[in-house]
C-alpha cells in the first residue's frame, strides 16, 4: 500500500522518548494492553455532501466554541454548528443546528462563515441563520491524514482497546507502538489518562485557543499538520494566495497585531504579518512535546503542553514566553500544571482550563497569583470577553461565567452536554 499515515509519523517522537527512556523488561513473556487505531476512511463523494440547516439539537460531543457579536457557534465534532443566541447570557437560546459533515473549525467575517468540511474549505453566507446558503467549495485545502487512490482520505481513527499475550519473539515487544499496514497500535501506558479534545454581522468573530483558522483585515489564515495557508476573503468566496510549510503537527493558530503565533507539539512558531499576503517566520521557539496552544499579550505568549496519546508528550506546564524584543524570543518561567488546555489571557489575568477553570493574576508573569479554581467542571478551552465575563466549554457542555471578581467567579449559564 502507497499510503503512509501522517498520523503514524507523528507517533514517532513518542516511540524515541520511550525507547530512550529504556522501558526494558526483565521477562520475555507478558500481556500487553494496546489502543488500536483503526483508519476511517471516505471517498470524495462522501466527503462532498454539502450542508443543511436542521432543528436545534442538544450538545453531545462539543468541540471548538466561537462568537459574533450575540450570536454563538459550538461545533459538534465532525458533524457540524449549534448556533446560539446569547444576548442574554444567563438563559441562552439555541436557535438552530447546521449539518456540515467533517466539521472542526470556523471563522466569520460579515455574512460569511468559513468552515473546513474534512479537506475542503467551505464559504457559507449565514444573513439569514434559519438558511444558511453553501456559496462557494476550495477543494482539498487541507491535508489530514493521508490519501488511498482505492479507498479516499483517511478522516479520523476508531480507537479500540485491545490486550493480548506475546513474547520476545513477537516484533512488538517492549515498543510503545507499531503499526501493521495501515493500522496503529499503541501501548495503553502511553495513552490520554484525560479521556481526551456587536450585535451585527458586520465584523470578524472571537475564537477560542485552539483555533486553526484565524483572520486579519480581509485575509484568512488556514493550518492544517504541516502548511499555513493565506486566503484572501475581500469577496464571498475564498481565494488561495499562498502556502508555507511550517512543520510537523501543527495545531493552532493566534493572530495576534501584525503577527501569527502558531502551535505545534514542539514548538511556537511566529511569523511576521506585516505583509499580510506572505506572512513570513521570524521566530521560533522549542520546547517539550506535547498539545499546544498558545495566546500572547504584547509582551509574553503563554503556552500549555499537555501530555496524551495524540500529544505524544509526557509533560504538563505552562510555558511564559519574552516576546518583547522579536526576533528574539526565551523562556521566561515555566509553571506545573495537571493537564493544561485552552487558555485566554487580558490585561491583569489569565484563565486557564486545568483540572477545571483556574484564574490567575498575571501582573507579574514571573509570579503568577493563583486567585480562584473551580474543581468541579472539565474543561477543553476559555475566550474572555473583558468585564470578567468568561465562555467555557467542555465535556460537561458550555458554561458561562461572571469572573469580575477573579476571587469568586459566578457561573451565569449552562447548556448541558445529554448523551
Amino acid at each position: 500500500m502507497k499510503h503512509k499515515s501522517h498520523f503514524t509519523l507523528a507517533f514517532l517522537g513518542l516511540a524515541l522518548v520511550a525507547i530512550l527512556g529504556g522501558c526494558l523488561r526483565d521477562e520475555c513473556d507478558t500481556t500487553r494492553t494496546y489502543i488500536r487505531f483503526d483508519p476511517i476512511y471516505k471517498t470524495p463523494s462522501e466527503i462532498r455532501v454539502g450542508i443543511s440547516a436542521q432543528a436545534p439539537r442538544d450538545l453531545r460531543n462539543p468541540g471548538k466554541i466561537y462568537l459574533l457579536g450575540q450570536y454563538l457557534f459550538v461545533n459538534e465534532r465532525n458533524e457540524g454548528i449549534h448556533v446560539i443566541d446569547n444576548s442574554n447570557p444567563a438563559s441562552p437560546q439555541k436557535l438552530a443546528f447546521w449539518s456540515i459533515p467533517g466539521n472542526v473549525d470556523i471563522a466569520i467575517k460579515g455574512q460569511y462563515l468559513y468552515a473546513d468540511q474534512y479537506v475542503d474549505l467551505l464559504a457559507i453566507d449565514i444573513s439569514d441563520m434559519q438558511n444558511p446558503q453553501l456559496i462557494c467549495r476550495s477543494e482539498d485545502a487541507f491535508h489530514l491524514h493521508g490519501f488511498d487512490p482505492q479507498r479516499g482520505y483517511v478522516v479520523d481513527y476508531l480507537q479500540t482497546q485491545i490486550t493480548e499475550e506475546i513474547t520476545c519473539q513477537d516484533a512488538q515487544w517492549g515498543r510503545p507502538w507499531f503499526n501493521r499496514a495501515d493500522v496503529i497500535f499503541m501501548d495503553v501506558a502511553f495513552a490520554d489518562a484525560s479521556g481526551n479534545s456587536s450585535n451585527s454581522l458586520a465584523a470578524a468573530g472571537i475564537g477560542g485557543s485552539y483555533a486553526r483558522f484565524g483572520l486579519f483585515n480581509q485575509y484568512l489564515y488556514t493550518i492544517d499538520n504541516f502548511m499555513l495557508r493565506t486566503w484572501s476573503v475581500d469577496g464571498s468566496c475564498p481565494s488561495r494566495i499562498d502556502s508555507t510549510h511550517v512543520g510537523w503537527n501543527i495545531e493552532t493558530i493566534f493572530p495576534w497585531k501584525d503577527r501569527l503565533f502558531i502551535g505545534s507539539q514542539t514548538g511556537v512558531f511566529i511569523f511576521n504579518n506585516s505583509n499580510p499576503q506572505r506572512p513570513v517566520l521570524e521566530a521560533r521557539f522549542d520546547h517539550a512535546t506535547g498539545c499546544d496552544p498558545v495566546v500572547c499579550d504584547d509582551e509574553n505568549a503563554y503556552v500549555t503542553i499537555h501530555a496524551g496519546t495524540t500529544c505524544n508528550g509526557i509533560f504538563n506546564q505552562l510555558d511564559v514566553l519574552d516576546i518583547t524584543n522579536l526576533p528574539a524570543v526565551s523562556l521566561r518561567k515555566t509553571y506545573p500544571m495537571t493537564e493544561p488546555k485552552g487558555l485566554a489571557v487580558t490585561n491583569e489575568h489569565l484563565y486557564l482550563c486545568d483540572d477545571g477553570l483556574k484564574i490567575f493574576d498575571k501582573t507579574n508573569p514571573l509570579d503568577l497569583k493563583l486567585k480562584s479554581h473551580l474543581k468541579n467542571i472539565k474543561t477543553y478551552d476559555v475566550i474572555s470577553l473583558g468585564a470578567g465575563q468568561l465562555l467555557v466549554i467542555g465535556e460537561g457542555g458550555f458554561y458561562q461565567f461572571d469572573a469580575s471578581d477573579p476571587s469568586n467567579p459566578r457561573q451565569i449559564s449552562h447548556i448541558p452536554v445529554i448523551k
